[in-house]
């Protein structure tokens, strides 16, 4: 949908990018899925590329090994690139990607690029040349799917738990911005999932990427609190404080251990509080940026500046229903 361009969307797409693998090659190529091994990737973390080129070092966004189900059976890498919106030159990358990968491990690779928003259209095959002397020596193709081109009534309705939420960034049809928000998270209730940690995921791509205007964010707090949206919305309060509560905790066993380092009951209860606003802090933090898109650099240094717990809870609980940072207090 192109509302969610300036997301930082790396950490949280990776993350679902492998929760759900099997269901996107799925969703998106069924003919090549039906043909690997799904139950059995092995996710390369730590692939790293040299770019000469552009003289630094990029970590790619998915790299997975996967066995093939048929014939003379052998490994193919699929390596997945996710970007916020399309540019111009990302061919020559690829196939810079490409090379790398397939000199480093010596197997076929399955290229494909996800764009966010902006994309020239839903499927397509992006094609880099290199020539010399005007002659062409090699054509590399990859794969690309722009999801703000695909129809997301479509997507809502599919047996493919993925795309109920992935339809957040596809084209809405003729509904309002904060209708199709309550109907994608409508849909990630109803999709059939056991696994509650994996939902919630589901809900925070759709909070995340489906970013409304102050004027949308009011009509759609009234669209939620209706009978029908309240086990929706109820499910949605649930994710965010637990969100909340898990960056807490972490924050506090940061603090612990910087407490024992020191060896001192002072050190540690310092160090307890200290990692707590932090964890607090960035929390607060990630949840604007989640619900109001790219944070000013003055509101972030006001955050970071809050050493009051109790005026940190207080954001995060005006958070779930302000509609805009204005509304928190903090410009």
């Amino acid at each position: 949908m192109g509302r969610g361009a300036d997301v930082d969307h790396d950490a949280l797409f990776k993350c679902l990018l492998r929760e759900f693998f099997a269901d996107f090659l799925r969703l998106f190529y069924p003919t090549k899925a039906a043909r690997l091994d799904l139950r059995r990737p092995r996710f390369l973390d730590k692939e790293v590329f040299a770019d000469v080129v552009q003289r630094k070092e990029r970590r790619l966004d998915l790299v997975a090994e996967v066995p093939t189900r048929e014939g003379d059976r052998e490994i193919v890498l699929v390596h997945v690139e996710v970007e916020a919106r399309a540019r111009g030159r990302f061919e020559a990358r690829m196939f810079r990607y490409y090379m790398a990968l397939r000199l480093r491990y010596d197997r076929p690779v399955f290229p494909i690029v996800v764009v966010l928003s902006r994309a020239p259209v839903g499927f397509d095959r992006p094609t880099h040349r290199e020539e010399v002397f005007g002659d062409e020596v090699c054509a590399f193709r990859f794969w690309r799917i722009g999801l703000s081109r695909l129809p997301g009534s479509r997507h809502v309705q599919s047996a493919n738990p993925l795309a109920r939420a992935l339809a957040a960034l596809m084209v809405p049809g003729s509904r309002t911005h904060e209708d199709w928000k309550a109907r994608c998270f409508h849909a990630v209730m109803e999709a059939r999932m056991n696994n509650k940690a994996r939902r919630g995921l589901l809900l925070d791509v759709v909070e995340t990427y489906l970013r409304l205007t102050p004027a949308e964010e009011v009509r759609f707090r009234r669209l939620m609190e209706r009978p029908e949206n309240k086990e929706v919305n109820a499910m949605r309060k649930a994710w965010s404080e637990e969100l909340m509560e898990k960056g807490e905790k972490r924050g506090e066993k940061r603090g612990e251990k910087r407490g024992e380092k020191r060896g001192e009951k002072r050190g540690e209860k310092r160090g307890e509080l200290k990692g707590r606003l932090a964890a607090k802090r960035e929390t607060l933090l990630g949840q604007m940026r989640r619900k109001f898109g790219a944070v000013p650099a003055e509101v972030e240094s006001r955050v970071g500046a809050i050493k009051d717990l109790a005026r940190l809870d207080e954001l995060l609980g005006r958070i779930l229903t302000a509609a805009s940072i204005e509304e928190l207090g903090l410009v």
